[in-house]
């Protein structure tokens, strides 16, 4: 074995956590009151979630293929590059930061600030623009300055949500009989249904991706074709299994109108349940949850724009290594900033920020997928450690799925869409006008 290769030394464990976080991060702890106040009953909330869940698997099962045959490829940008050209994965990295990766983070860093108001006044401090706006600068400062408090929140990231969603199901489990029946609510929504299933399906996707985080590390899972869908498989039942479950308990204890009418669904629920310390105790659970999502994007997306530089595929600046920090500091600056204008161009809308992320992220993701048409023609013979299971049925569902959601963001938010689709046809034209001068700048790979 050349000393470049990879090493197998991930088990089904390994590879499943990997799913199971790459998915769970702070959107569980909100996105269900964006749910419930776009549909009329209880039965399609879970129902959506589902369906959800369906998507996600298909979407794992289709990334599996293309992860296991390009394992040192680096995800979607390497895909849609290799089967589209350079002009659509310069897109892919433009809408990364102008909506994708900025809209996930300011609408995230909204949804900690509408916790943070549930213990302070905000006014002094601008209201929850204001502390959205103070927590994406004081995270980009500080992974500008380096990886080591980003690593701290995000060790704590994962117990700290799944022992928040864990002790809240069971505490209704337990509390069933003792829960009074949510009462109805005067200024819940209640729209029609029609409408209502497209606004839905927006924050369910935004909730179950991540799945293709597996993909980054498919060369180092042992036997691949049998344990990448077997982790895959179990890592999204996991998953779907806690939405579910979390979301009953929501129902149970706020019922459909109160989650409806909720700023802070999972906060009001533990109240519910178990009085002013559960509400506490689980809104600090959610405060570090959605924190440490923020801080991801912060950190791990700007690597993006790095490497894109690197290629010569975006403005040369971004490839600068901080002589100091270390950091790659243009790219980290540029996405912190650019967030925070998206989050007040969208006037603080947490439902414009969702819909704006997903109707261009699904883009990415359907046309991802459906490079795996391309690759079956154009690589026939390139080793395929594990082959997309129900191919091509499976992919084509979620290539269609993905198509429905950009569908689904359009009505349920067409300026949002709009703006979405306004930069994209921006970055065509960024691509056209620089990218043979960034060539020409290309920086060089340090020997």
């Amino acid at each position: 074995m050349s000393e470049r290769a990879l090493h197998r030394e991930l088990g089904l464990l390994s590879a499943t956590m990997i799913v199971v976080g790459g998915i769970i991060g702070g959107g569980i702890f909100f996105t269900p009151a964006q749910v419930a106040r776009t549909l009329p009953g209880g039965g399609w909330v879970l129902a959506i979630w589902m369906f959800g869940g369906f998507v996600a698997l298909a979407g794992a099962l289709t990334f599996a293929e293309l992860g296991a045959m390009l394992p040192d490829a680096g995800g979607p940008f390497v895909y849609i590059r290799r089967a589209f050209g350079e002009r659509a994965a310069f897109v892919y990295g433009w809408m990364i930061l102008t909506t994708i990766a900025s809209g996930a983070a300011a609408a995230v860093a909204l949804a900690f600030a509408n916790y943070v108001g549930r213990f302070f006044d905000l006014a002094p401090l601008g209201g929850v623009t204001g502390v959205a706006v103070a927590v994406l600068l004081v995270l980009t400062a500080t992974n500008y300055r380096g990886l080591r408090l980003g690593a701290a929140v995000q060790n704590t990231l994962v117990l700290s949500k799944l022992a928040a969603l864990g002790a809240l199901v069971l505490g209704v489990i337990l509390l069933w009989n003792h829960t009074p029946a949510p009462l109805p609510v005067a200024s819940a929504p209640l729209p029609p249904l029609a409408t209502g299933l497209a606004a839905a399906f927006v924050p369910v996707l935004f909730s179950v991706g991540g799945w293709e985080n597996l993909n980054m590390v498919a060369g180092e899972v042992r036997d691949p074709a049998r344990l990448i869908p077997r982790a895959l498989a179990l890592g999204i039942a996991i998953i779907m299994l806690c939405y579910l479950g979390v979301n009953v308990a929501y129902l149970h204890v706020l019922g459909r109108d109160g989650m409806a009418a909720s700023t802070s669904v999972a906060a009001d629920t533990a109240i519910g349940l178990v009085g002013s310390l559960g509400g506490t105790l689980i809104t600090i659970a959610a405060m570090v949850s959605i924190l440490g999502l923020v801080n991801v994007v912060l950190l791990a997306t700007p690597r993006i724009f790095y490497a894109m530089a690197r290629e010569g595929l975006f403005y040369p600046a971004a490839a600068r290594i901080h002589p100091r920090f270390g950091t790659p500091h243009v790219s980290i600056a540029m996405l912190g900033l650019w967030s925070i204008a998206l989050l007040l161009l969208a006037r603080s809308r947490l439902d414009w920020l969702l819909n704006g992320e997903v109707f261009a992220d699904w883009i990415f993701f359907g046309l991802s997928a459906a490079s795996v048409f391309v690759f079956r023609r154009t690589m026939p013979r390139q080793p395929r450690p594990y082959r997309a299971w129900g191919y091509p049925l499976v992919p084509l569902f979620f290539v269609a799925a993905s198509v429905a959601a950009v569908g689904s963001a359009v009505v349920s938010a067409p300026i949002p869409s709009a703006f979405g689709a306004f930069s994209g046809v921006v970055g065509v034209i960024v691509y056209a006008l620089f990218a043979r001068r960034w060539k020409a700048t290309e920086v060089a790979a340090p020997s």
